[in-house]
Protein backbone atom coordinates (compact mmCIF):
# COMPACT_ATOMS: atom_id res chain seq x y z
CA UNK A 1 0.00 0.00 0.00
CA UNK A 2 1.07 3.38 -1.05
CA UNK A 3 1.66 6.33 1.44
CA UNK A 4 -1.21 8.12 -0.47
CA UNK A 5 -3.95 5.43 -0.31
CA UNK A 6 -5.24 5.98 2.57
CA UNK A 7 -4.78 10.08 2.80
CA UNK A 8 -8.63 10.53 2.14
CA UNK A 9 -10.09 8.62 5.18
CA UNK A 10 -7.50 10.03 7.60
CA UNK A 11 -8.56 13.62 6.33
CA UNK A 12 -12.14 12.45 6.26
CA UNK A 13 -10.97 10.98 10.46
CA UNK A 14 -9.53 14.41 11.55
CA UNK A 15 -11.65 14.71 14.66
CA UNK A 16 -12.75 18.79 15.22
CA UNK A 17 -12.56 20.49 18.75
CA UNK A 18 -14.59 17.86 20.86
CA UNK A 19 -13.97 16.45 24.07
CA UNK A 20 -10.97 15.24 24.96
CA UNK A 21 -10.39 11.09 25.64
CA UNK A 22 -8.56 8.58 27.49
CA UNK A 23 -5.99 6.33 25.56
CA UNK A 24 -5.21 2.70 27.43
CA UNK A 25 -2.57 1.48 26.13
CA UNK A 26 -3.24 -2.66 25.90
CA UNK A 27 -1.37 -5.54 27.19
CA UNK A 28 0.08 -8.33 25.44
CA UNK A 29 -2.52 -9.95 23.80
CA UNK A 30 -2.25 -9.54 19.71
CA UNK A 31 1.64 -9.77 18.88
CA UNK A 32 1.78 -11.43 15.97
CA UNK A 33 4.70 -11.42 13.59
CA UNK A 34 4.10 -8.32 10.97
CA UNK A 35 2.85 -6.01 13.81
CA UNK A 36 2.55 -2.74 12.64
CA UNK A 37 3.90 -3.17 8.92
CA UNK A 38 0.89 -1.90 7.29
CA UNK A 39 0.99 0.94 9.37
CA UNK A 40 4.58 1.35 8.59
CA UNK A 41 3.72 0.89 4.89
CA UNK A 42 0.70 3.19 4.79
CA UNK A 43 1.23 6.70 6.68
CA UNK A 44 4.41 8.33 6.68
CA UNK A 45 3.57 9.97 10.84
CA UNK A 46 3.85 6.04 11.83
CA UNK A 47 6.86 5.25 10.03
CA UNK A 48 8.84 8.53 11.46
CA UNK A 49 7.62 7.42 15.36
CA UNK A 50 8.39 3.96 14.61
CA UNK A 51 11.51 4.28 13.75
CA UNK A 52 13.13 6.83 15.96
CA UNK A 53 10.97 4.25 18.73
CA UNK A 54 13.03 1.54 17.25
CA UNK A 55 16.40 3.07 17.31
CA UNK A 56 16.25 3.74 20.69
CA UNK A 57 15.15 -0.33 21.17
CA UNK A 58 17.90 -1.68 18.78
CA UNK A 59 20.57 -0.67 21.67
CA UNK A 60 19.41 -2.83 24.15
CA UNK A 61 17.99 -6.11 21.87
CA UNK A 62 20.27 -8.96 20.31
CA UNK A 63 19.01 -7.77 16.74
CA UNK A 64 17.54 -5.17 15.30
CA UNK A 65 13.75 -5.07 16.03
CA UNK A 66 12.76 -4.30 12.50
CA UNK A 67 14.92 -7.78 11.28
CA UNK A 68 12.21 -9.67 13.49
CA UNK A 69 9.10 -7.56 12.74
CA UNK A 70 9.43 -7.16 9.03
CA UNK A 71 11.20 -10.10 8.55
CA UNK A 72 9.69 -12.54 5.53
CA UNK A 73 6.29 -14.33 6.75
CA UNK A 74 7.10 -18.03 7.83
CA UNK A 75 10.54 -17.48 8.60
CA UNK A 76 12.63 -18.24 11.62
CA UNK A 77 13.45 -14.71 12.34
CA UNK A 78 9.72 -14.02 12.30
CA UNK A 79 8.75 -16.16 15.04
CA UNK A 80 11.07 -14.51 17.00
CA UNK A 81 8.18 -11.76 18.02
CA UNK A 82 6.59 -14.22 19.76
CA UNK A 83 9.63 -14.95 22.58
CA UNK A 84 8.64 -11.91 25.23
CA UNK A 85 12.36 -10.30 24.61
CA UNK A 86 11.14 -9.01 21.09
CA UNK A 87 7.22 -8.94 21.44
CA UNK A 88 7.20 -6.20 24.22
CA UNK A 89 9.28 -4.12 22.72
CA UNK A 90 7.68 -4.79 19.20
CA UNK A 91 4.39 -4.02 21.16
CA UNK A 92 5.62 -0.83 22.84
CA UNK A 93 7.18 0.34 18.99
CA UNK A 94 3.38 -0.01 17.81
CA UNK A 95 2.25 1.65 20.80
CA UNK A 96 3.86 5.02 20.54
CA UNK A 97 3.48 5.07 16.92
CA UNK A 98 -0.31 4.54 16.61
CA UNK A 99 -0.45 6.96 19.42
CA UNK A 100 1.77 9.85 17.47
CA UNK A 101 -0.24 8.77 14.34
CA UNK A 102 -3.85 9.66 16.04
CA UNK A 103 -2.16 12.55 17.64
CA UNK A 104 -0.75 13.56 13.81
CA UNK A 105 -4.38 13.62 12.77
CA UNK A 106 -5.73 15.96 16.21
CA UNK A 107 -6.68 13.38 18.55
CA UNK A 108 -6.88 15.71 22.17
CA UNK A 109 -5.82 13.29 24.92
CA UNK A 110 -7.66 14.06 28.25
CA UNK A 111 -5.24 11.03 29.68
CA UNK A 112 -3.30 8.49 29.25
CA UNK A 113 -3.01 4.95 30.68
CA UNK A 114 -1.75 1.49 30.24
CA UNK A 115 -1.81 -2.35 31.54
CA UNK A 116 1.07 -4.88 31.26
CA UNK A 117 3.15 -3.79 28.30
CA UNK A 118 0.99 -0.89 27.74
CA UNK A 119 2.10 1.38 30.71
CA UNK A 120 5.50 1.94 29.41
CA UNK A 121 4.30 3.28 26.79
CA UNK A 122 1.60 5.30 28.57
CA UNK A 123 4.34 6.60 30.70
CA UNK A 124 6.33 7.82 27.62
CA UNK A 125 3.88 9.44 25.79
CA UNK A 126 2.84 11.56 28.68
CA UNK A 127 6.75 12.65 29.16
CA UNK A 128 6.87 11.16 32.77
CA UNK A 129 9.19 8.64 30.88
CA UNK A 130 11.88 9.98 28.17
CA UNK A 131 12.17 7.47 25.14
CA UNK A 132 15.88 6.79 26.36
CA UNK A 133 14.91 5.27 29.49
CA UNK A 134 11.56 4.03 28.63
CA UNK A 135 12.91 2.10 25.69
CA UNK A 136 15.61 -0.05 28.07
CA UNK A 137 12.97 -0.27 30.52
CA UNK A 138 10.52 -2.25 28.02
CA UNK A 139 13.80 -4.37 26.81
CA UNK A 140 14.81 -5.23 30.57
CA UNK A 141 10.81 -6.14 30.66
CA UNK A 142 11.00 -8.48 27.78
CA UNK A 143 13.75 -10.01 29.33
CA UNK A 144 11.99 -10.88 32.64
CA UNK A 145 12.01 -14.75 33.34
CA UNK A 146 8.39 -16.72 34.17
CA UNK A 147 8.45 -17.17 37.85
CA UNK A 148 6.80 -20.59 39.10
CA UNK A 149 7.05 -22.21 42.11
CA UNK A 150 8.18 -25.93 40.42
CA UNK A 151 10.88 -23.91 38.53
CA UNK A 152 14.47 -25.60 38.54
CA UNK A 153 17.23 -23.96 40.82
CA UNK A 154 18.51 -22.54 37.33
CA UNK A 155 15.81 -21.27 36.58
CA UNK A 156 15.17 -19.58 39.64
CA UNK A 157 18.33 -17.83 39.64
CA UNK A 158 17.95 -16.78 35.86
CA UNK A 159 14.19 -14.85 37.11
CA UNK A 160 16.36 -13.21 39.99
CA UNK A 161 18.55 -11.90 37.38
CA UNK A 162 15.93 -10.54 34.92
CA UNK A 163 14.27 -9.07 37.90
CA UNK A 164 17.38 -7.80 39.66
CA UNK A 165 18.10 -6.47 35.79
CA UNK A 166 14.50 -4.79 35.53
CA UNK A 167 14.90 -2.76 39.40
CA UNK A 168 18.16 -1.35 38.09
CA UNK A 169 16.71 -0.05 35.07
CA UNK A 170 13.67 1.33 36.82
CA UNK A 171 16.06 2.50 39.26
CA UNK A 172 18.02 4.66 36.79
CA UNK A 173 14.91 5.93 34.81
CA UNK A 174 14.44 9.65 35.48
CA UNK A 175 10.27 10.01 36.21
CA UNK A 176 9.26 13.46 35.62
CA UNK A 177 6.22 14.73 36.34
CA UNK A 178 3.74 14.06 33.10
CA UNK A 179 2.84 16.39 30.98
CA UNK A 180 -0.61 14.65 30.09
CA UNK A 181 -2.40 12.90 32.76
CA UNK A 182 -1.07 9.60 33.13
CA UNK A 183 -3.36 6.99 35.51
CA UNK A 184 -2.82 3.65 36.74
CA UNK A 185 -5.16 1.14 35.29
CA UNK A 186 -4.70 -1.22 38.24
CA UNK A 187 -5.57 1.85 40.99
CA UNK A 188 -7.03 4.32 38.84
CA UNK A 189 -4.77 6.45 40.62
CA UNK A 190 -2.72 9.84 39.41
CA UNK A 191 0.59 8.60 38.69
CA UNK A 192 4.17 10.83 38.52
CA UNK A 193 6.19 12.53 41.67
CA UNK A 194 4.41 13.94 44.23
CA UNK A 195 1.79 13.76 47.19
CA UNK A 196 -0.98 12.01 46.32
CA UNK A 197 0.17 9.91 43.37
CA UNK A 198 1.00 6.53 42.63
CA UNK A 199 4.94 6.98 42.25
CA UNK A 200 6.59 4.57 39.22
CA UNK A 201 9.17 3.28 41.88
CA UNK A 202 10.77 0.04 40.60
CA UNK A 203 8.94 -2.14 43.03
CA UNK A 204 5.83 -1.19 41.42
CA UNK A 205 6.86 -1.41 37.85
CA UNK A 206 8.09 -4.94 38.87
CA UNK A 207 4.85 -5.47 40.52
CA UNK A 208 2.68 -4.38 37.48
CA UNK A 209 5.01 -6.40 34.92
CA UNK A 210 4.42 -9.55 37.27
CA UNK A 211 0.72 -8.55 37.71
CA UNK A 212 -1.83 -10.68 34.91
CA UNK A 213 -4.17 -7.78 34.18
CA UNK A 214 -7.16 -7.61 31.23
CA UNK A 215 -8.09 -4.42 29.01
CA UNK A 216 -12.00 -4.90 30.87
CA UNK A 217 -10.29 -4.49 34.48
CA UNK A 218 -8.30 -1.82 33.29
CA UNK A 219 -11.61 -0.13 31.50
CA UNK A 220 -13.49 -0.78 34.64
CA UNK A 221 -11.16 1.05 36.76
CA UNK A 222 -10.71 3.94 34.97
CA UNK A 223 -14.45 4.45 34.35
CA UNK A 224 -14.59 4.47 38.07
CA UNK A 225 -12.00 7.10 38.59
CA UNK A 226 -14.04 9.00 36.51
CA UNK A 227 -12.40 8.35 32.57
CA UNK A 228 -15.16 7.81 30.50
CA UNK A 229 -15.24 5.54 27.55
CA UNK A 230 -11.07 4.79 27.44
CA UNK A 231 -9.96 4.49 23.92
CA UNK A 232 -8.02 1.22 23.14
CA UNK A 233 -4.38 1.32 21.48
CA UNK A 234 -2.65 -1.93 20.71
CA UNK A 235 -3.26 -5.19 17.85
CA UNK A 236 -6.98 -6.45 17.94
CA UNK A 237 -6.01 -10.18 19.35
CA UNK A 238 -9.12 -11.20 17.31
CA UNK A 239 -8.62 -9.91 13.94
CA UNK A 240 -6.15 -11.84 12.02
CA UNK A 241 -7.84 -10.26 8.68
CA UNK A 242 -5.65 -8.83 6.00
CA UNK A 243 -5.93 -4.91 6.71
CA UNK A 244 -6.48 -5.74 10.22
CA UNK A 245 -4.31 -2.58 11.33
CA UNK A 246 -5.54 -0.37 8.61
CA UNK A 247 -9.36 -0.66 10.24
CA UNK A 248 -8.61 -0.75 14.01
CA UNK A 249 -6.83 2.50 13.62
CA UNK A 250 -9.11 4.20 11.23
CA UNK A 251 -12.32 2.74 13.35
CA UNK A 252 -10.84 4.60 16.92
CA UNK A 253 -10.39 7.86 14.19
CA UNK A 254 -13.74 7.51 13.07
CA UNK A 255 -15.55 7.51 16.77
CA UNK A 256 -13.28 9.91 18.14
CA UNK A 257 -14.51 12.21 15.05
CA UNK A 258 -18.41 11.31 16.06
CA UNK A 259 -17.24 12.16 19.36
CA UNK A 260 -16.27 15.52 18.63
CA UNK A 261 -19.31 16.37 17.17
CA UNK A 262 -21.41 15.71 20.64
CA UNK A 263 -22.23 18.49 22.48
CA UNK A 264 -20.02 19.36 25.62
Amino acid sequence: MTDETPAPVARRCRPPTGPAVTVLFTGGAGIRPGLGRELYGAFPAFRAAYDTVRGALDHWLRLPLAAVVFAPEGGVDAALIRRSEFGQPALFAFHVAVFRLWQSWGLRVGAVSGHGAGEIAAAHVADALNLADAARLVAARGRLAPVHPAVLAGDFAAALDSEAAFARAAADSAVAPPRIPLVCATTGRSMGPGPDRQPLSPGYLLSEARRMSHTTDAVRTLVRAGFPRPYPCGPDPADTRPGRELRAVLGVAGRIHALGREPG
